[in-house]
């Protein structure tokens, strides 16, 4: 889901979001407190938080108990991105006005102790920047056109020792989205569909350089179709580099905002069609991968409604489909895979709940993190009040303990700790008076909280 908002949507087919945002304005309501409060100074946690509060975004190293809670931003709207590769820089973006829709925003990178703040680029990114998954590099794109007639460009800089930034490469960005590959020395990129041009995946070095294209439809009939599949978005590369997931938007805003097809496509059989998955929300943080990129769990279901009609699905590499959710009387988001081998899977599910958005109010009441082991047997892993909602399972790499976000109301929540499994234990408050946004339609993307674990 791109960071820009309403900045990034230049034209409507590039990335057909102009619908997105939220209802009425209401989410944009935030709850009202006195700044975030580390509550159990006695626990210590081997990990690197990332977290918002009133728009603003703060930092606290886990390991250190008594450790004070640092804030990053003073002014603006900040959007947590993510961690580099290595833990000790945080990627975000800064929006100069007090929401992520009506004004352009920048990339900034933070040293992962606070000390250090760096602008990566002064001018506004058009999409949302990505970390390579091998080094402290990062890629993001930005226009040196005009709004009428957009110029975008593909820029790769690395973050040396102390912050300082070292570009790599800037090419023309021709595409509709772009992806990392595993090695972190070359990118997949999706190009749009035209008149007599089909929908395809490239690869292509850092530099450019074409490598491998592959066709992934049939050329659009423009003229009698009106209406076509445009591009593939929301890439999410297998972790072997040999496949990948992704949308398939149309060249409709309206029509892509309720649902879209969800591909799989076969790298390293590149003459054979894509599997059609399902439809669903074109979110890439409900497409998941385990470590061996053996399956995928995604979520399915039409409406661009959050809180109802979303169904957890898993496919295997031979694209067979086997549906986790047990009907629509739930609702589930946000799977997240243990790291550690048997690659058990958590993802939240709530009971269905038409959406109405109540600032004193959890969206999905009663919504806990479950757990589905390799075997098919789903537990119940947190297990808050009648009106709390948990969101963003964060499990250790070795799968025993886990971090998330309780909710108690709409836009208002703590971060929580517990062990997992054999290692359950009772859930403790670490950080209180943490808020955010609501997302569109209450999908809570993108997250409020990011962890690092060491």
């Amino acid at each position: 889901m791109p960071v820009i908002g309403k900045w990034g949507k230049l034209i409507s087919l590039f990335v057909l979001l102009a619908v997105l945002v939220t209802a009425n304005g209401e989410a944009k309501v935030a709850a009202q407190s006195q700044g975030p409060e580390r509550v159990n100074k006695e626990i210590s946690v081997p990990a690197k938080i990332a977290f918002t509060s009133n728009q603003h975004l703060f930092l606290v190293d886990g390991r250190d108990a008594s450790g004070k809670i640092k804030q990053i931003t003073k002014d603006g709207y900040a959007q947590i991105v993510g961690w580099s590769p290595d833990g000790k820089w945080l990627l975000f973006v800064k929006y100069k006005g007090n929401d992520n829709y009506s004004t352009p925003g920048n990339v900034w990178i933070v040293s992962a102790d606070g000390s250090k703040a760096v602008q990566v680029d002064e001018r506004a990114v058009f999409e949302t920047p990505k970390w390579s998954p091998k080094a402290n590099k990062l890629a993001y794109t930005v226009n040196v056109g005009s709004n009428e007639a957009p110029r975008l460009l593909l820029i790769v800089k690395e973050v040396q020792e102390h912050g300082e930034l070292a570009l790599q490469s800037t090419t023309k960005a021709d595409f509709a989205d772009f992806a990392w590959m595993p090695d972190g020395e070359n990118l997949l990129v999706s190009l749009p569909a035209e008149k007599n041009k089909p929908m395809t995946l490239a690869l292509r070095t850092l530099a450019g350089k074409p490598l491998a294209a592959y066709p992934i439809a049939e050329p659009p009939k423009v003229v009698e179709e009106g209406i076509y599949p445009w591009a593939a978005t929301g890439l999410k590369v297998s972790p072997d580099g040999k496949a990948v997931a992704y949308f398939v938007r149309y060249n409709s805003g309206s029509l892509s905002a309720d649902g879209v097809p969800i591909q799989w496509f076969d790298l390293t059989q590149p003459a054979k069609k894509p599997i059609d998955l399902g439809t669903g929300l074109a979110y890439p943080d409900w497409l998941a991968w385990t470590p061996n990129g053996e399956q995928l769990a995604f979520v399915d279901g039409t409406d661009r409604i959050a809180t109802t009609n979303k169904q957890l699905k898993l496919m295997d590499r031979a694209g067979k489909v086997k549906t986790v959710s047990p009907g629509p009387v739930v609702v589930d988001t946000y799977p997240v895979w243990i790291p550690k081998a048997p690659y058990t899977l958590l993802f939240t599910r709530g009971l269905a709940t038409e959406y109405s958005y109540d600032p004193k109010k959890v969206m999905v009441p009663e919504q806990g993190i479950w757990r589905r082991s390799t075997d098919g047997a789903e537990q119940q892993v947190t297990k808050g009040e009648a009106n709390t909602a948990d969101y963003y399972p964060a499990p250790s790499p070795d799968g025993k303990q886990l971090l998330f976000l309780r909710l108690d109301r709409a836009v208002h929540g703590s971060l929580f700790i517990q062990g997992i499994g054999e290692n359950a234990d009772k859930q403790i408050e670490l950080i209180k008076d943490m808020t955010g946004d609501i997302g569109y339609y209450a999908n809570y993307l993108p997250p409020w909280v990011s962890v690092y674990w060491e």
